[in-house]
């Protein structure tokens, strides 16, 4: 109890400090983040938080819709040529950034090759420059006339766009004032609704609405459409803790608190039904759940021994139990949200102990101790591991769970150090970027799981898929192979429960799990 009080104390005077009154004035909206942004520089250094408030000041050619189509957003239109490999982009008219000028061609051309230089550090560059499984290189990128650029590709591309929309590595758009002389990074002078007005490291990002923004004509969609700045600042305070950032919204210091504990939803649902002071607002997220298997393991280079598994872990029965029933399993890579996701995809070894205790002994299973890597720095990993090892040890198996801090696994999972593993692949907005995020050759990087050529080549044919009846066809031909030769096991998509005060309006959950502001309202 001592430490939540002084868990509150700290946001409060937080808060406190900014020079700002205690309650989030009405021209403010306050979100707690769970941690400070890395930097400004978006697709560089980054994460989540980082990726949140930048979104918010600068934008891509393209974004992702609510329906995770991908929509314009700088660009007015675009058009494919030449057979898929020459991808055209017309400007909207009258844009402007942060700092006045106008945006042509030029600048974002400038943007682009910058990302693709090497000295950049863009995170993404693999998607665009060969290095990556889909072997995609950006050839060219010419400036057509002031307002249109074409960017000129090795081969045919369904999912050009998609990367370009990726939330992770922000294609941003930005003027070459973001950067001094010696190209040394100096702040975002981006496009978006608002631009970064004073970082107070460790306490609070403070965003100002820009006048000048240039709103899309259609209704708000996904993070395209009319992004209207409805309030003149956004200050995202940085509060670790969730449970004390539940405290101060409910004192009125906090505006949102995202992504909120799952078991705390009960007593959050009590309180909006008796006080109606703050709102739930719950959506099922891309991110996915696994147990990562190593079938470079001498037991699970069997596939029967995978196989054995699968029939032991029911995926419904995890999600039941680690998301207090908010979740349904799903041990497709192809995310429940998406609209590639059908009945194919719920096929998987049905849940049966008895069948996985045939196959295990089948494949040589002779009760060796299989152990589950997990940690305790997301809660979700954990639980699934102690979920996962009940279900195996009522199957026959010997399980323990060996847990380690949240580094040492993911330096574990990087050089393919283990056996069994509880792990989480974040939002992938596109299913073929999951899968092209574990389907690879092992003796290339160790993260890849699943090595099998077939499988390799049907996400090539994806990356030149033309239409989406062939991607629909092309995924579903995936998920039947990874049914029958479980490289991991699916879990379930993340539920992201967010709370907000009453006195906000307009604002909504969705699939990439991360709040947007603009076109919300406070009282």
């Amino acid at each position: 109890m001592a430490e939540a009080k002084f868990a509150v104390a700290a946001i409060l005077a937080a808060l406190l400090c900014t020079s700002a009154p205690a309650k989030a004035a009405p021209d403010e909206i306050r979100v707690a983040i769970n941690s400070d942004i890395l930097s400004t520089n978006p697709g560089v250094l980054r994460d989540g938080n980082t990726d949140t408030v930048l979104y918010h000041v600068v934008e891509a050619l393209v974004a992702y819709r609510e329906d995770l189509s991908v929509g314009p957003l700088l660009a007015e239109s675009v058009e494919l040529l030449e057979d898929g490999r020459l991808y055209r982009f017309r400007l909207r008219a009258g844009l402007r950034f942060h700092n006045g000028a106008p945006v042509t061609a030029r600048e974002v051309k400038w943007s682009w090759d910058r990302m693709l230089d090497p000295a950049t550090g863009f995170r993404c560059r693999e998607f665009y420059d060969g290095r990556g499984a889909n072997a995609l290189k950006i050839e060219a990128i010419e400036i057509f006339d002031e307002r249109t650029v074409q960017f000129r590709l090795n081969q045919p591309s369904a999912l050009f766009l998609d990367r370009m929309a990726n939330v992770q590595c922000q294609t941003a758009i930005l003027h070459p004032d973001s950067v001094a002389a010696d190209r040394s990074w100096r702040e975002p002078v981006g496009t978006g609704p608002y631009r970064v007005r004073e970082w107070r490291r460790g306490e609070s990002i403070l965003l100002e609405r820009f006048a000048d923004y240039v709103a899309r004509d259609e209704p708000m969609d996904g993070l395209t459409g009319a992004k209207i700045a409805a309030v003149d600042k956004l200050r995202f305070v940085v509060a670790p803790d969730r449970m004390s950032a539940k405290a101060s919204l409910y004192a009125g210091q906090i505006d949102l608190v995202f992504a909120m504990p799952l078991n705390a939803v009960a007593e959050l649902a009590q309180r909006e039904r008796n006080r109606g002071d703050v709102h739930i607002h719950r959506a099922d997220t891309l991110d996915w759940t696994v147990l990562l298997l190593q079938s470079n393991d001498k037991l699970l280079a069997d596939p029967r021994m995978r196989r054995a598994i699968a029939h032991a872990v029911s995926s419904d029965l995890v999600a039941e139990i680690s998301t207090f029933g908010l979740a349904r399993g799903n041990s497709s890579a192809v995310q429940r949200s998406s609209r590639f996701h059908t009945a194919v995809h719920d096929g998987w070894p049905k849940f049966d102990p008895d069948e996985a205790r045939r196959l295990a002994i089948e494949a040589g299973y002779r009760g060796d101790v299989l152990t589950i890597q997990a940690n305790r720095r997301f809660a979700y990993m954990f639980d699934n591991a102690v979920a996962i090892q009940a279900l195996l040890t009522a199957a026959g198996f010997n399980v323990r769970i060996e847990v380690f801090d949240w580094a040492t696994q993911l330096s574990n999972f990087f050089a393919g150090k283990f056996q069994l593993s509880s792990f989480g692949y974040s939002a992938r907005s596109h299913p073929a970027l999951l899968y092209g995020n574990f389907t690879g050759d092992k003796k290339l990087r160790a993260t890849f799981q699943w090595s099998d050529p077939v499988a390799m080549e049907l996400l090539q044919q994806v990356e030149r898929a033309g239409d989406d009846a062939t991607m629909q066809s092309l995924l579903d031909q995936l998920h039947t192979r990874m049914r029958e030769q479980v490289p991991l096991i699916g879990l379930y998509n993340d539920p992201v429960v967010d709370l907000t005060r009453a006195t906000l309006h307009g604002y909504r959950s969705w699939a990439l799990g991360r709040p947007r502001l603009w076109g919300v309202t406070k009282d």
